[in-house]
């Protein structure tokens, strides 16, 4: 056998699993010996096998119910079962279930048994770099990029072996962090993968509009229902259903929610008979949950059938080593390879400095204004908005008077929003007025920037008033004189 590979034995007999041990340490694998399901279910869960070897009758639990349970938390491990009872039937039924082999006790031939085991490792092994290989693509297809933080790491690790169980996910996370992202990971990376992915926003729309798009309708059940419409639940069927923002559910919305959880059925709005759906629901929020129970306003009940499986995103202040691997990624979405410019180390520096409170979805659009702007072969310190070092490196506006400080860039003295629309007016003004038509002008192009810029400054404002308001949408909204919904909207807009 010339691979190294990990090796879990599951045998109450210690002469058999020293045997084991002994045979396969010395071709170079490594061995993990148990005596029991609890000692072989707790050795799974910390590591990645390639083959398990599983006696069939143990004191705790049988072998077939460890290979379910194997097969569907690390597919890519194979497993042979082994007894000294052997029957046609119990054969048959573990090769059913997912097992490589069927060895019966006491092993007359050693070669055979090595054989059995050389074959499977060679599947295992042809197994993993498919299953690595598809993990990669995944990851690159949807721009989730794991990089050099060891709790992201671990996080990507967890959501893996989730993927393959049919749990409910509670993913949480600061605004910005990649929620839906990972729930798109744990989609493509279960057996749900080739089935439907459709997300949810819970805060964008108006409550009845709501349960419509969630449980569809029958005809007639409101005016304008001239015909039968499937909710996302149908429309997901087999498939996975992300849910965001899941604490701004409406209380009417979160009782639908809890009944599909608990029966798997929905009711369309004017229906009179229940419909059954298999969807696996991955729900989000930024909302601390329970503190919305304890005020009443999540149902606590609807509360634990989420919080099955929690995973928590971690901000990007705490995976600041990932930055610069991000940043170039982001950078790589807007120019082709051959123009792509290179970050100087400055440049990277000032993003490791920045907090950061808007997370990736904020250095995604920073990154995207420099790439309106930078066109040389290197992003310099110039091309970063003001923002990422405090007040230095403003540029004034025209008409505005400054100050200058001792090593430092002038930046701007604004009295008033009116004051600044003004001078941002006469800017304009004169860009036109400077403008070569005869050498033509992109003036669709030109519209869409300035649409780009009201939604990049409607986040900026939007950011500081959260960082403001500690993260609370309604106290920031306040301060904005804006409603939370819209709040949200015009934070998403755009975002990456």
């Amino acid at each position: 056998m010339g691979m190294n590979a990990s090796i879990l034995i599951v045998d109450d007999e210690k002469e058999m699993g020293e045997f084991f041990r002994y045979l396969l340490e010395s071709k170079g694998h490594k061995v993990v010996v148990t005596v029991s399901g609890a000692e072989a279910r707790k050795a799974f869960s910390k590591e990645k096998f390639h083959l398990a070897i599983v006696d069939l009758k143990l004191p705790d639990t049988d072998g077939l119910t460890l290979l379910r349970e194997f097969k569907a938390a690390q597919p890519e491990c194979e497993v042979v079962i082994m007894t000294g009872y052997s029957t046609v039937k119990s054969a048959v039924e573990a090769i059913q279930i997912g097992a490589f082999d069927y060895l019966e006790k006491p092993f007359e031939d050693i070669s055979e048994l090595e054989e059995v085991i050389e074959r499977a490792l060679v599947r295992a092994t042809a197994k993993k770099e498919v299953f690595s290989e598809k993990r990669e693509q995944v990851l690159r297809a949807i721009g989730l990029i794991s990089g050099k933080s060891e709790k992201f790491q671990r996080l990507l690790m967890i959501a893996e072996k989730l993927a393959q169980k049919n749990v409910t996910i509670l993913l949480r996370g600061e605004t910005g962090t990649g929620k839906e992202l990972l729930a798109r990971f744990i989609h493509l990376m279960s057996p749900r993968s080739h089935q439907p992915f459709l997300a949810v926003n819970c805060c964008a729309l108006p409550e009845n509009l709501m349960e419509s798009e969630l449980f569809g309708y029958q005809k007639g059940a409101f005016t304008g229902a001239v015909t039968n419409r499937k909710g996302i639940f149908e429309l997901a069927h087999r498939g996975t259903l992300f849910l965001d923002e899941i604490g701004d559910a409406s209380l009417s919305v979160q009782a639908k929610l809890l009944r599909v959880l608990e029966t798997g059925e929905i009711m369309r709005l004017g229906g009179e008979e229940p419909i059954r759906v298999d969807v696996r629901v991955i729900a989000a929020t930024n909302a601390n949950l329970e503190e919305l129970v304890e005020q009443k306003r999540f149902r606590e009940d609807l509360f634990y059938r989420l919080d099955v499986v929690t995973l928590t995103l971690p901000p990007l202040r705490e995976r600041k080593e990932d930055i610069p691997l991000l940043a170039e990624y982001f950078l790589s979405r807007h120019y082709p390879p051959e123009r792509l410019p290179k970050i100087r180390p400055e440049v990277l520096q000032a993003l490791e400095d920045y907090d950061w409170p808007g997370n990736i979805r904020e250095l995604a659009n920073v990154i995207a204004q420099v790439a309106a702007i930078c066109d040389g072969p290197a992003v310099l310190k110039e091309h970063l908005p003001p923002k990422i070092f405090g007040d230095q490196g403003r540029r004034p506006l025209l008409n505005e008077s400054f100050v200058e400080g001792d090593d430092q860039r002038a930046y701007p003295l604004v009295s008033s929003q009116e004051e600044w629309f003004a001078d941002l007016l006469e800017r304009i003004r004169l860009f036109v007025e400077t403008v070569d038509l005869e050498k033509g002008f992109n003036l669709p192009q030109f519209l869409e920037n300035f649409k780009q810029a009201k939604f990049y400054a409607a986040r900026l404002l939007i950011e500081r008033a959260l960082k403001l308001a500690k993260g609370r949408y309604p106290k920031a909204a306040e301060i904005l004189k804006a409603s939370p919904r819209n709040l949200r909207y015009l934070h998403r807009e755009k975002a990456t």
